[in-house]
């Protein structure tokens, strides 16, 4: 388990550098948008019912037509498109199934404005970050926060966790495993500063790069357990197989979504490259 992990993060990883750097951003473009769509179909069949495939085709179609607006310069207002497109589909489901045999429950509505809607807006931050000055960098930076917390919280829990079941959404989770994913996504990202400094010759404020560790790890954690109470409300281990090793998507970009739109507004505001 753990090699084929190891495995497929490295492919994971080399296809991340080649989107970020060598390929032109209407790919990142792309790829954001085949991932909302199959996000939202792993959600969906987690809280909904795949049953009836609009339940998840609707919100599909905008989780796949919001990256593609920001693209091409409209994302508002095709944000806004998809906002009412969905708000009168999935309450016309509920509306027009409520009494019969198979309602379309007040949670599957929200769970399509979750996937439609919010899945696709934070996951387009990393195409924002892509068409920025030095976006390859920038994107890579927002995978660095994550993985690297992802790691230090999984070793640290791995060789050191002996204060578990912290939160009970979580039990696995342990103070040793939380202070890990501190620790290294502090050292991950300031490895990164130094390469991007004495390397590529692209100036850093250390200071500031550390202020991104510290938020985006406190992202990176909420994001992660966020999904793990919706895996564990309903019963599943994971949301899907399509990532050896990973699960499905939502299993391994729930840390992203989360984070993505912290590290946009970071480098926006408090730039650090």
């Amino acid at each position: 388990m753990l090699l084929t992990r190891t495995v497929m993060a490295a492919v994971m990883i080399a296809l991340l550098l080649v989107l970020a750097l060598w390929l032109p951003p209407a790919w990142m473009a792309a790829v954001i948008a085949i991932l909302g769509f199959i996000g939202v179909y792993e959600l969906m069949r987690t809280v909904g019912d795949t049953k009836n495939p609009r339940h998840f085709i609707w919100p599909g179609l905008t989780a796949a037509a919001i990256p593609l607006g920001f693209y091409f310069g409209r994302a508002e207002i095709v944000s806004r498109i998809s906002l009412t497109f969905l708000m009168v589909v999935l309450f016309a489901e509920a509306v027009f199934t409520y009494g019969t045999e198979k309602p379309v429950k007040f949670q599957t509505v929200l769970s399509g404005f979750f996937g439609g809607l919010l899945i696709p807006v934070c996951l387009s931050a990393l195409l924002q970050l892509r068409m920025m000055k030095n976006g390859g960098a920038l994107v890579i930076m927002a995978f660095v926060v994550t993985a690297m917390s992802d790691t230090g919280g999984y070793f640290g829990g791995m060789f050191f966790g002996k204060h578990k079941g912290v939160l009970k959404c979580s039990p696995n989770k342990s103070l040793e495993g939380f202070a890990g994913s501190f620790i290294f996504g502090i050292l991950g990202i300031l490895i990164f500063g130094v390469i991007m400094d004495k390397a590529v010759g692209i100036p850093v404020h250390y200071g500031v790069l550390v202020l991104y560790a510290a938020l985006g790890n406190v992202t990176t954690q909420i994001g992660d357990l966020a999904f793990s109470v919706i895996k564990r409300e309903h019963g599943i281990k994971d949301y899907g197989n399509l990532i050896p090793g990973h699960g499905g998507v939502l299993d391994r970009f729930d840390s992203i979504i989360f984070t993505a739109p912290l590290v946009y507004l970071l480098v926006t505001y408090i730039p650090a490259l």
